[in-house]
């Protein structure tokens, strides 16, 4: 018996599939738009605009910093916006008429290219990311109340988010580029999908996916209560500590993959087509770990994902250096990355049940606020991770300029990168497989607000 099964009275129909593909379409623009930033425009910014190195790192220290008070920002006043009465759609066609012009300067300067160009659009296309990003996600606890739908929304929008990042790596390979590597010319490409793709898939978002039930006339809050229904909602704090384990662990393995299969195992040539191997793998994934949601609740899959990242993380201090460890090599990293690409499936899933609670609780609705945190928290948390491990090994002696390490570091290297993150995530498993919310419970709580709101008498709004 699957999980829906457990939530009690007669649902609603289920979502058609044209509505939930057009929900999870942007989902493809944003992250194709995200693919370049994420480690790759600023390789080009210096290589072939000359920008300084030291002046690259000013922009992206102020723009990361930015962002973190952007999103947040964006998630109040959607909540505020929709509190009184709106939708989250006009904030997703401003945010997506913002990331066109952000992209194209962006992704197609014209020289001399300067610091300050550089910062001023990448500013504004984190600004036009907040504006579609926060409000689409929050979006989604709006369009159904039903335990099963909302997996099967997010199942759907994590595909399209692997899509556009396939995508965006593909690009450097179309025949008519000078070579398959990450160039101007493969960013300018990736420009022109995205003023494509952009408008085409966020209207067809705007026009066939509903607004969603209007807030409760009585969930206007003033910043205290606000602050209250997310400091004091009990599964929110235990969603936040299990996210924050868990988030921590990608963040320390991605901080030192380069170091392990550069390095430690002498493998540079396989790297780049290991990566994209593994995206498409994690793609190809995401239909089974929505199934698994499905079948016995989306908590208690996202915890046997934690099980099974955390018995295979170890094994990568077994594989030999040199061509002899290629195949286990690939064989683990698979592994891993399927064990991970339950997170766009389950955790967006899981915090939709959470801003469902607070409603209920509070009277407000903070769908934009929590999504705000949740995208700060998710970008931020992997960098800390990083960051650490990257710490972690240089104190133990490693030097990423030689060939040969110290035996200290080769440990250091092994225990931060094979122990470290298998042990955040076994943390995790324990509270993420007893949240306090499954199916039965959201069901309640879904009945509850749809009488509320029946009582009403709102209208669906557009």
């Amino acid at each position: 018996m699957g999980a829906s099964a457990e939530s009690g009275a007669a649902t609603p129909p289920r979502l058609g599939v044209i509505v939930v593909a057009a929900y999870a379409l942007p989902q493809f623009s944003q992250s194709l738009i995200h693919g370049p930033v994420g480690g790759i425009i600023q390789g080009i910014y210096a290589r072939e605009f000359g920008l300084p190195l030291a002046a690259i790192a000013t922009v992206l220290l102020i723009a990361g910093i930015a962002d973190a008070f952007l999103n947040p920002l964006v998630g109040y006043a959607s909540d505020r916006h929709r509190q009184s009465g709106g939708s989250r759609k006009p904030w997703i066609f401003a945010g997506t008429l913002l990331c066109m012009a952000a992209s194209w300067f962006l992704f197609v300067p014209s020289p001399p290219v300067t610091a300050t160009y550089f910062l001023v659009w990448l500013l504004l296309a984190y600004l036009g990311w907040a504006l579609v990003e926060v409000p689409h996600a929050a979006w989604m606890p709006e369009i159904t109340r039903q335990y099963d739908e909302r997996t099967r929304l997010a199942t759907w929008r994590a595909v399209c988010a692997y899509l556009g990042v396939t995508t965006f790596m593909a690009l450097p390979y179309l025949p008519f580029l000078p070579s398959a590597t990450f160039t101007a010319e493969s960013l300018r490409w990736t420009a022109i999908v995205a003023l494509i793709a952009l408008p085409a898939f966020a209207l067809a978002a705007l026009l066939l996916v509903p607004a969603g039930f209007a807030a409760n006339p009585g969930g206007t809050a003033g910043p205290r209560l606000e602050w209250r229904g997310v400091l004091r909602n009990r599964p929110l704090r235990v969603f936040a500590v299990a996210f924050l384990l868990y988030q921590l662990a990608p963040g320390v393995l991605n901080g030192v993959l380069f170091f392990y299969i550069v390095t430690h195992l002498g493998q540079e040539k396989l790297l780049a087509g290991l990566l994209l191997m593994t995206v498409v793998a994690g793609m190809a994934s995401v239909p089974a770990w929505g199934w698994l949601c499905r079948k016995i609740g989306k908590h208690r899959a996202w915890a046997v994902a934690c099980v099974m990242g955390a018995v295979l993380i170890p094994c990568f201090a077994l594989v030999p250096p040199g061509p002899q460890g290629t195949v286990p090599l690939i064989i683990i990293q698979l592994g891993v990355v399927i064990s991970f690409a339950i997170f766009p499936v389950a955790a967006p899933a899981v915090l939709a049940d959470v801003i469902d609670y607070a409603r209920l609780r509070y009277g407000a609705d903070y769908g934009g606020s929590y999504f705000a945190i949740y995208n700060v928290f998710y970008k931020s948390l992997a960098n800390v991770g990083a960051a650490a491990a990257l710490g972690a090994i240089g104190m133990a002696g490693f030097d990423a300029r030689t060939a040969s390490q110290p035996e200290a570091a080769t440990t250091a290297l092994l225990i931060v990168f094979c122990g470290i993150p298998a042990l955040l995530l076994a943390l995790a498993v324990p509270l993420i497989w007893r949240f306090p919310i499954d199916a039965r419970r959201q069901g309640i709580i879904a009945r509850r607000l749809a009488s509320r709101d029946a009582s009403n008498a709102r209208p669906i709004i557009r």
